[in-house]
């Protein structure tokens, strides 16, 4: 019976999110709220929120399959768990209403896509591609969140750098799904989803030089 009991008490533990993971979560969509609305007095985080649907989200992580559900790779579409990865991301989406929140918003779920992406490959290959689309379409979007109002050069520099990184995460997993170089090319699309865009001469080299240089190591050059 004891050990039993100590079984279930560890197990229950080690699901349960952690006091960081719940005071890093509220302290990334309260700095989202901020930087779009600020906060002229002090505010309770609940008051905040409530208009967003905090209850759903604080009901979901205080499950252990919540906290899974957000953070696996494994969790992709048709997983019985999907729901609550992408309830999340909404939730998260709904709160970054600034240039910055949501390009850097966008920049970290296109990091998620890639995740699952990579776990897909060994797992589901034939759904791959959707995950790289799904991957370029939030490229698009941290672009144009970056266009849209981010002034500040230090900051925009700093998003480039993040996304020339993740496009050549992108490139690299192309590369591994594709078997000649015609279905490559097809994978390959952010360039021409960001034409058009309003990036300086420096930002657009700096953004595809990284990806440029992992695609030539691919390739033996």
């Amino acid at each position: 019976m004891f050990p039993l009991k100590r079984q279930l008490k560890k197990t229950r533990k080690a699901i349960v999110p952690s006091a960081v993971f719940r005071a890093q979560l509220l302290s990334e969509l309260s700095l989202a709220y901020d930087q779009e609305h600020g906060c002229p007095r002090p505010r309770s985080f609940l008051f905040r929120f409530a208009t967003v649907g905090l209850t759903s989200l604080v009901l979901i992580f205080t499950m252990g399959a919540g906290v899974y559900a957000y953070e696996s790779p494994e969790v992709t579409e048709g997983h019985p768990l999907h729901f609550m990865k992408s309830g999340v991301e909404r939730i998260q989406e709904g709160v970054s209403r600034s240039p910055e929140a949501r390009t850097r918003f966008h920049a970290r779920m296109m990091e998620r896509r890639l995740e699952e992406g990579e776990y897909l490959l060994s797992h589901r290959p034939q759904d791959v591609p959707p995950s790289l689309d799904a991957a370029a379409d939030q490229f698009e979007h941290s672009i144009q969140a970056l266009e849209d109002g981010v002034e500040d050069a230090e900051m925009r520099n700093a998003f480039i750098e993040v996304l020339s990184v993740r496009r050549a995460r992108y490139v690299e997993l192309s590369s591994r799904v594709s078997t000649t170089e015609e279905e490559s090319g097809k994978f390959d699309r952010l360039r021409m989803r960001i034409e058009g865009h309003e990036l300086s001469e420096e930002e657009f080299i700096h953004l595809f030089e990284m990806g440029r240089r992992a695609n030539d190591s691919l390739n033996g050059r």
